[in-house]
Order: C-alpha cells, then structure tokens, then sequence
C-alpha cells in the first residue's frame, strides 16, 4: 500500500507552487497594481519568460551532472544576432537562418562540452571564458547595432501572435519543457545524466561513459539555447547584441530555486518552471507597483543565494533520510519482537 506524504513533505515538495498562487492572489487583489489581473498582462508574462523559460531547461540538463553552463544566455544572443543578420545583411531564407542559429549553439555547445570533458577545465571558468568570447563575436558581427530590418514577417508573426488563446512562442516552451522532463526521468540517457551527478566515478564502475553524456549535455544545452535566440528575434522583431547575457543570471537563479520544488534536492524541469513563473510574477508585480529598475536584478541576485542554499539544504536531508531508511530496513528487528521457533521452545 502507498504511503500518504507526510504534510512537511508535501511543502517541502509544493512550497514555492503555494508561494506562487499567494503571489498572483496578493497583486490581483492588491489596489495599486490594478494592471496585473488583466488577460495582456498574463499575456505578456507567458510570452516574455518563454524565451527565459527554455533557456532554464537548457541550463538544467548540464546541471543534472554536476556541471554548470554560463553561456547559454551569450548563446541565445549569439543566434538572435546570426539569425537576423543572415536574413537582413545576407538575404537568406528564414529556414536557413534559423538552422544557422541553431548549428551554432550545437557548436558552442560541442566546445564546452570537449573542454569540460576532455580537458578537464572547470565548467564555470570554461563556459565564463566562452562567454566573453561569444559577446567578442556578436558585438563584431553587429558593430553594437541591432538588427531591425530584412527580417521575415513570419518570424515576427510567431513572436506576435496566439495559437488557442496562447502567445505561439509559449507553445515551443511548453513543448520544450515536456521533451526535456521525457529526457530526463524517462529515458536511459537521462537516468545515466542523474547517476553522473551523484557520482562519477560509480557511473563509470557500471558502465556510463561520463566523457560522451557530459559532452552531448552541453550539445543539447548549447542547441536549445540557439533555438531560444530565434525566438528572441521573434518576439522583438529585432536582434539586439547586448541582450542575451542579461538572462544568464535569471536562468541560474530559476535552476536552482527549482531544484527546492516539486523534487526537492534534485535539479528538476517542473520545479525550475515554477520558479521562472514565480521570479516573473515577483518581479512584474513589483513593477506594477512602482518598484525601481535595480529591483530587477536584486531580486534574481536573491533567488539565486535563497534557491543555492535551499538546493544544498534539500539535497543533504534527501541523502540523510535515503541514509536512515536504509539503515531501518537492513537492521535486524529486536530481540523481543522476534517470533519464538519450534527449536526454542523445546529447550526451554
């Protein structure tokens, strides 16, 4: 029979969810930020944070083994540059620029991946220093402009219009969000992804080449991520050479603070989604209510040091309580609980 959880666990799990359903309570009954309960503003949301949506899921994979990818905003930026540029100073088809943008994500995501795996730099400094070299390229490749004109109606259609009520680019999030939880609990690959997080050497003791999986996650990420660029453009109907960075340090911060939801201790698709959603409606509500700019920042800065210390904390206990059940289930009952045998009774 399936044990009921236990109501600390069910927080533990559900906490940030609650917070979140506070939040939209609190701002759509709050009289100074009338705007908020309003179909365009819950509109603009799921528009806005669908390009920071799926750059958290592209920044989860690498996180389930361990590794931490800084370049998946630069990424993003990079093809919000290649894309528009290639349509607009190239003439080229919409299809080309956009598999353009995409093959370079894979690119960069290959590099990061070879010299985190096969050079054994660490994957901050690694990604840190690709980074800079991306933002190098895009300010290059663009002078420092952004790109506004020769780009294709039909990617500004998609960044502009509905599909069922919805803004279309949420639908790719959407899509990206159920792919990637598939991935990740459901298949071998991403079951081999989480036993290289937890560690690497026993990965390898059953067999789990840990250089290969640790490179394709930093593939994957680096396409996803060339992906989120298109959809930059589509949403701005521009590409913008500084724009890309300012969503590194959101979709840090949503990675861990998820990783204290729904599967506390574990960095997870569902729990990474509802911190994205709960940063987005903190921060637009605060807007709202006339909040300064550098609130923005600050509050991303604190979900980050909050979402760390929570992660570590969760992680610890998850480990502490694996630890007590299976100290519980190997232990022997005690003596006074034993059943009487047949041989003991005929010595007495």
């Amino acid at each position: 029979m399936k044990r009921f959880p236990h109501p600390s666990e069910l927080f533990e799990r559900f906490g940030l969810v609650g917070l979140l359903v506070v939040l939209i309570v609190f701002f759509s009954l709050n009289p100074a930020t009338p705007q908020f309960a309003t179909v365009l503003n819950f509109t603009n949301i799921l528009s806005n944070e669908s390009v920071l949506g799926i750059l958290v899921i592209a920044t989860v994979i690498p996180l389930v083994a361990n590794e931490i990818d800084l370049s998946l905003g630069p990424v993003a930026g990079l093809g919000s540059i290649l894309c528009s540029g290639l349509m607009s100073k190239a003439g080229w088809p919409l299809w080309a620029a956009v598999a353009a943008a995409i093959i370079a994500g894979l690119l960069v995501g290959c590099i990061n991946g070879l010299l985190v795996a096969r050079f054994k730099i660490n994957s901050i400094i690694a990604t840190l220093g690709t980074s800079s070299i991306i933002a190098a390229v895009v300010l290059a490749y663009s002078n420092g402009l952004s790109i506004v004109t020769g780009i294709s109606p039909a990617l500004i259609d998609l960044g502009s219009g509905n599909w069922l009520g919805l803004p279309k680019t949420f639908w790719f999030f959407a899509a990206a969000a159920f792919i990637a939880y598939y991935f990740l609990e459901q298949l071998p690959r991403g079951k081999d992804l989480r036993a290289i997080g937890a560690s690497p050497t026993a990965a390898k003791l059953v067999g789990i080449n840990v250089s290969r999986l640790t490179i394709q996650s930093f593939i994957v990420a680096g396409t996803i991520a060339g992906g989120a660029g298109v959809l930059l453009v589509a949403i701005q109907g521009a590409g913008n050479p500084q724009i890309g960075a300012n969503y590194t340090l959101p979709a840090i911060a949503a990675a861990f603070l998820g990783a204290t939801a729904i599967q506390p201790g574990r960095y997870n698709v569902w729990g990474s989604i509802t911190a994205v959603f709960f940063l987005a409606v903190s921060i637009n509500g605060l807007t709202l209510w006339g909040a300064p700019p550098w609130v923005n920042d600050a509050f991303n800065g604190v979900a980050l040091i909050v979402g760390v210390g929570l992660a570590v904390y969760a992680g610890k206990l998850r480990l502490t309580k694996s630890a007590r059940s299976e100290k519980d289930e190997s232990s022997p009952p005690p003596v006074a609980e034993r059943e009487p045998t047949p041989e003991s009774a005929y010595r007495s």
